[in-house]
C-alpha cells in the first residue's frame, strides 16, 4: 500500500503493544476508536510549554488568518485544563526523573553530587533506587537499565521541583517559601519567588548543574567587598549575602584549597 493510512497505523500500533503486554510490562491500551484529530489538544498542551510555540500551534490548528487575534485563541486552546492534568503530571514526572539519572549515574561510585539542607536526603533516594536495582534482576531482564531507573526515580521522587540554582524536593511542612503566605494557602506549591535555597530544608544544589553559579556569584561577591570605598550598610547587606551563598559553596572552596 502506497502512503501512510493514520489510522489504520494507529490501529495496529495499539493491537501491537496489548498482544505483547506480557513482555513489554505495559498496561493496556483499552478499546475503544482512536484517530489523529484526537491528538490535536494534546499536542498543542505539549507544545504550548516549548518558547514562542504559538507560531507552530497556529499553523497546526489553522489559526493564522489574522496574527493579533490568532495569538489569543491559540494560547486559549493550548491552556491547561483538568482532563489533561493528571496525565500530564504523571509525564512531568518522568521527565524530572530523566533528568536525575545524570545523576544516579554519578552516586553509584558514591560522589556525593548536591550539597545543601537537603542533599542527604536525595542521596539517601538515589542509593535506594541503586539498592532496589541490584535486588531485582527480573526487572533488569525486562526492560533497559535506563528505562527501569527513570521508573524508579519517579516513584522515589515524586514532588521534585528543579530550579536554575537548586533542586527543591518539596515538602510543604519544611518549605521556608511557605513561610510569604497566609495561613490558608499553604502547602500546595513552592512558591519560586520566596526560595531560599541555602537555608530551606527541601534545597540540594547539584554541584555539576547549580554549581558554577553559586561559585560566579561567590567571586563576584569576594570583589565587590575588596572596595574599599563601600559603604557601611552596603558592605553588611555584601557580607550577608555572602555568608548565605557560602552556606552551600563553603564546601566546595575548602576542597579546592591545598
Amino acid at each position: 500500500m502506497r502512503g501512510i493510512d493514520a489510522a489504520g497505523e494507529i490501529d495496529f500500533f495499539v493491537a501491537g503493544v496489548n498482544a505483547s503486554l506480557e513482555r513489554t510490562g505495559l498496561e493496556e491500551i483499552p478499546a475503544g476508536r482512536i484517530r489523529p484529530h484526537m491528538f490535536r489538544r494534546t499536542m498543542s498542551i505539549i507544545c504550548s510549554q516549548e518558547p514562542d510555540s504559538e507560531i507552530a500551534l497556529g499553523h497546526q490548528l489553522k489559526h493564522l488568518a489574522r496574527r493579533t487575534l490568532a495569538n489569543r485563541i491559540t494560547q486559549g486552546y493550548s491552556r491547561m485544563d483538568t482532563h489533561w492534568a493528571k496525565e500530564f503530571d504523571n509525564q512531568l514526572e518522568l521527565a524530572a526523573a530523566g533528568r536525575l539519572v545524570e545523576l544516579l549515574k554519578s552516586r553509584r561510585s558514591g560522589t556525593d553530587v548536591a550539597v545543601g539542607p537537603a542533599a542527604a536526603k536525595l542521596h539517601s533516594g538515589l542509593d535506594n533506587v541503586i539498592a532496589t536495582m541490584n535486588r531485582a534482576p527480573a526487572l533488569r531482564a525486562q526492560l533497559a537499565d535506563e528505562q527501569i531507573e527513570v521508573l524508579l526515580l519517579r516513584d522515589e521522587f515524586a514532588d521534585l521541583h528543579f530550579g536554575t540554582v537548586n533542586h527543591c524536593l518539596w515538602d510543604p511542612a519544611q518549605a521556608e517559601c511557605q513561610n510569604s503566605l497566609p495561613e490558608g494557602q499553604r502547602g500546595k506549591t513552592p512558591v519560586l519567588g520566596a526560595c531560599q535555597p541555602a537555608r530551606c530544608r527541601n534545597s540540594a544544589v547539584d554541584q555539576d548543574k547549580h554549581g558554577p553559579v553559586w561559585l560566579a556569584e561567590d567571586a563576584d561577591l569576594t570583589r565587590m567587598l575588596r572596595d574599599p570605598r563601600l559603604a557601611t550598610p552596603r558592605r553588611a547587606a555584601l557580607e550577608n549575602r555572602l555568608s548565605e551563598v557560602r552556606l552551600i559553596t563553603g564546601t566546595w572552596l575548602t576542597k579546592e584549597r591545598p
